[in-house]
């Protein structure tokens, strides 16, 4: 009988023995690789620095600062006991800011959106005062555009008229000059006429002395 327990303790530590190596196996084959994981591309946006010392710590560092105003208080995540611990939080931050980043950018976008609506109403109300514009600028170019055409027709009716007018100017002009020379020829006529009549007084002068002469002879006869 204490054979056969001895029997059954041996294999059942037997068998807790080759379970203990396989989990040991298991962790030390499918444990993370601590340098492996600071290098993935997740975590090159954080630095781990590793304290030596009686206590070995790991202080995990952002590279980029989120607060650009304070950033010393804002770079460091925390300083952890283990490797693993100090990735697991640096995973836990990133996280927290990629959540952060979804909500600002969240919020910008509505804010963009308000912007937007903002701006479009303002591009409406834009266009539309543009629009108006265009109509005033249009009744005003055609109100431009009769004012200019009636100008237009009165500055015709007035090359006309001034064209009618020059040419009874220079109609004017010939008849003053042919009356002109009907002047100087009247004037010529004149002159010649009043000769002939200074002439023709010369000589009934002369012929009224004579016929006072012949007179006087005859009454000289008739005594």
């Amino acid at each position: 009988m204490k054979s056969l327990i001895f029997k059954i303790g041996a294999v059942f530590v037997a068998v807790i023995s080759v379970t203990i190596m396989g989990a040991a196996l298991s962790v030390y084959f499918v444990h993370p690789d601590i340098t492996a994981e600071i290098n993935t591309p997740a975590m090159l946006n954080y630095s781990f620095e590793q304290s030596t010392g009686e206590v070995s710590s790991w202080t995990v560092k952002r590279r980029f600062s989120t607060d650009p105003a304070k950033p010393a208080e804002r770079d460091q995540v925390g300083t952890y006991k283990s490797a693993y611990e100090a990735i697991a939080k640096a995973h836990e931050d990133l996280a927290t800011q990629m959540g952060r980043q979804k909500t600002e950018k969240g919020t910008t976008k509505g804010v963009i959106d308000q912007q937007l609506t903002l701006f479009e109403a303002s591009q409406k109300q834009d266009v539309d005062a543009i629009a108006e514009r265009a109509a005033m600028l249009k009744a005003g170019s055609e109100q431009l555009q009769t004012a200019v055409q009636a100008k237009s027709e009165e500055a015709q009716a007035i090359s006309v008229k001034t064209l009618e007018v020059r040419e009874e100017t220079a109609a004017r002009r010939t008849d003053v000059l042919r009356l002109r020379h009907e002047l100087e020829e009247a004037r010529t006529d004149l002159f010649r006429l009043n000769e002939i009549l200074r002439h023709d007084t010369d000589r009934l002068v002369r012929l009224e002395l004579e016929n006072q002469a012949l007179d006087q002879r005859l009454q000289q006869l008739k005594q």
